[in-house]
């Protein structure tokens, strides 16, 4: 067993074509990250939920994706870098209106084994 880093990363925008984001994005992760996990979503988004208050403004549904990476510790940093690029390129060459991505980082013990 191993330790790792998992990285949660989630976007989306008004207008999301889950498809052309799926078929940027698998070339790119596996090379990086030699794979992950990306999942569609439907997302509720408060306009000013950055901020830190009792209650927020009415939200509204957005469609994006959740992407899930397995990263060894000592590659987080580059990872973060990756990921951070990576959305960018994506933003910019899909002409897809993603403003904020949310992630998050827990440590993990991950193992694999093989079927016959």
């Amino acid at each position: 067993m191993n330790k790792r880093i998992r990285l949660t990363i989630i976007f989306s925008a008004d207008t999301f074509p889950y498809a052309s984001v799926l078929e940027f994005m698998t070339p790119r992760l596996s090379q990086l990250f030699a794979g992950a996990c990306c999942q569609p979503i439907d997302g509720i988004w408060s306009e000013d939920g950055e901020e830190d208050k009792s209650s927020y403004h009415l939200g509204q549904q957005e469609s994006g994706m959740k992407v899930i990476l397995s990263i060894m510790p000592d590659k987080i940093e580059l990872a973060q870098q990756h990921i951070q690029q990576l959305l960018q390129e994506l933003k910019d060459d899909l002409n897809i209106a993603i403003k904020w991505v949310h992630v998050e980082q827990e440590e993990v013990t991950a193992h694999h084994f093989k079927l016959r």
